[in-house]
């Protein structure tokens, strides 16, 4: 569990899914590889080459485990319905274990409305991911009708106006090939800023600078500095350093690395919230451990006390953990009062504006026995519910909550 401003950050380097890594010799405008396949969980099997002239591809790389992808899943559902009838397969590829799929994909059920596949080993994922040097996921690459890789990058980015250009033959390949060099170029940009090399950095924040003024920005609507970039670079080691600090309980350091924080933290980033969240974070994990039977039971109540201290203003972290209480399968300890506690404080932070919160804290009113408030908790949330499915799943809850109540 992350912190949510972390999880969140947009940064010119984040945008492209890089890491240090090195950059391979994938290129757009290539031929893309065929898909292999081990099995194909959800919907009918994609072939380019019989798609060739005809459909345009969208193949993204996925897990079960991996938060961003769960919340990239609706929108690439979306996506699918809206460009369904101009001949667009959306595929989402996983090389996880065939059963582990299958039984996520049952559970989402029409939320995740698209075609679903599981991979030979790493052989897809060797031809596209490795091929164009991207290391996270989610990540989706677009294939149009001429079987060429035409695009990629993180499916909640520019997706959808790039895939639009794509139907419309708008799409400037020139261009998009330029764009993608930029990748090459902030891979190496990062590996010689943790090197230190000083002349190195320089001369490729020099060229990057003259690349983002030729493509419109190396990240869209934003203009790259190298005074900037290295900011951010220091930044993001100094966030990783102290969640690795907070983990292991040290505190030695921590000062050192707090003030890095303060030099190198864009305006929005409050040092005070993210204290407070990742001593949330660090309780949340002691106790989850404990409750799940992989820490000393023991000391339950002593993990349960410093959860329900913690102070944040994360109100979706706080919703996350108490639904986890109240929810989790895996836990085979459960506090109910816990989990109503920090599910209020989940929704007074949102100011009752939230259908999250409202909807678990309904859920753990339920479960202590406070029958009628959960059924106004949950009325509550369902007026705030941002889909039908959303709404359909807390009409169900609150069905169950009104049978309930009626008995008592």
């Amino acid at each position: 569990m992350k912190s949510k401003f972390v999880s969140c950050i947009a940064t010119v380097l984040a945008a492209f899914g890089l890491t240090a890594s090195a950059r391979a010799a994938g290129e757009i405008g290539q031929a893309a590889a065929p898909l292999k396949i081990a099995e194909w969980v959800k919907g009918k099997p994609a072939d380019f080459a019989a798609g060739k002239g005809k459909q345009v591809f969208v193949v993204e790389f996925w897990a079960t485990w991996c938060g961003p992808c769960r919340t990239s899943i609706p929108h690439l559902t979306e996506l699918q319905k809206k460009f369904k009838d101009k001949g667009v397969i959306f595929i989402g590829v996983s090389n996880e274990e065939v059963d582990t799929v299958k039984k996520f994909v049952e559970k989402m059920g029409d939320k995740m409305d698209y075609t679903v596949a599981v991979e030979k080993g790493q052989e897809t994922s060797e031809d596209y991911m490795s091929a164009f040097g991207v290391n996270g996921i989610p990540h989706a690459f677009i294939v149009d009708k001429e079987g060429r890789i035409v695009w990629h990058g993180h499916p909640m980015a520019e997706l959808e106006a790039t895939l639009q250009a794509v139907l419309d033959g708008k799409l400037d390949l020139a261009k998009e090939k330029k764009k993608d060099s930029v990748r090459a170029k902030m891979a190496e940009f990062m590996q010689a800023a943790q090197a230190g090399d000083d002349a190195k950095v320089k001369e490729l924040g020099a060229e990057l600078e003259k690349l983002d003024q030729e493509i419109g920005g190396v990240e869209a609507g934003k203009l790259f500095k190298t005074e900037d970039a290295l900011k951010t670079i220091k930044f993001r080691k100094a966030i990783q350093q102290y969640q690795m600090a907070m983990a292991a309980g040290q505190t030695n350091g921590v000062e050192k690395i707090e003030a890095t924080l303060k030099e190198t933290a864009p305006k929005e980033f409050d040092l005070a919230d993210f204290k407070d969240t990742m001593s949330l974070q660090k309780a949340a994990t002691d106790y989850f451990s404990a409750a799940a039977g992989y820490g000393d039971k023991t000391k339950l109540p002593e993990y349960a006390k410093k959860l329900g201290e913690v102070k944040t203003k994360n109100f979706v972290f706080l919703n996350q953990i108490a639904w986890a209480l109240v929810a989790d399968e895996r836990l085979k300890e459960r506090d109910f009062e816990l989990a109503t506690k920090l599910a209020k404080a989940s929704v007074d932070l949102s100011g009752g504006t939230n259908a999250g919160p409202l909807d678990t804290y309904a859920r753990a009113l339920f479960e202590t026995g406070q029958f009628k408030a959960a059924v106004e908790s949950q009325m509550k949330a369902i007026g705030l519910a941002e889909n039908a499915d959303q709404k359909k799943e807390m009409e169900a809850s609150l069905k169950k909550y009104q049978e309930r109540a009626e008995k008592k």
